[in-house]
């Protein structure tokens, strides 16, 4: 049996541990992922939130705490690309804003698989409609957060662009019905 999840955390790097990597972060439906939403964005004028998107296919980890990244928003709308129109199964960049190890890592489509290079060394494949039906539904849960926590973003980050493809997606669902 295929087991594949996906979840969305809110943190950053603790900078006093380092040479450490120690992350702070908490799962979207923790009531202390709020506040710590709040507080990175405050820090960074609205523009960024930090976490990262946890895909755990087969109990084997692709993305995790490793993938931490500057910009949610932006790892976010590289995995709901999928969904876009213009996507035509070809390798798509998947950003990890931030995280040098991970500048490289792309998805693509391969017969009835996507393709996940995580770096050079790493390659991972997960069927297509399984992948697809929870990064929509991830995706969703993602974007009720933000928007049922009023979470305040500035206009030059990513959050118009992510709101608007939510928009579309959900129009999308209810036309099939």
């Amino acid at each position: 049996m295929e087991n594949l999840k996906i979840e969305t955390f809110i943190g950053e790097e603790d900078i006093n541990a380092f040479p450490d990597l120690v992350i702070e972060s908490f799962h979207i439906s923790n009531p202390l992922a709020v506040e710590k939403a709040q507080t990175i964005l405050e820090e960074n004028e609205g523009d960024y939130l930090c976490g990262f998107v946890s895909l755990i296919y087969n109990d084997v980890v692709i993305f995790g705490e490793e993938q931490i990244t500057e910009s949610l928003l932006d790892t976010w709308l590289d995995l709901i690309y999928i969904f876009n129109t213009h996507y035509d199964g070809s390798s798509h960049r998947i950003v990890f804003l931030d995280n040098h190890p991970y500048i490289e890592t792309t998805i693509q489509e391969i017969d009835q698989s996507y393709e996940i290079h995580l770096d050079r060394n790493q390659c991972f494949l997960v069927p297509i409609e399984p992948f697809r039906n929870e990064v929509k539904r991830k995706f969703f849960e993602f974007m009720e957060f933000c928007q049922n926590e009023k979470l305040q973003f500035s206009e030059d980050s990513s959050y118009r662009v992510i709101l608007e493809t939510y928009k579309e997606l959900i129009q999308n669902e209810n036309c099939l019905f």
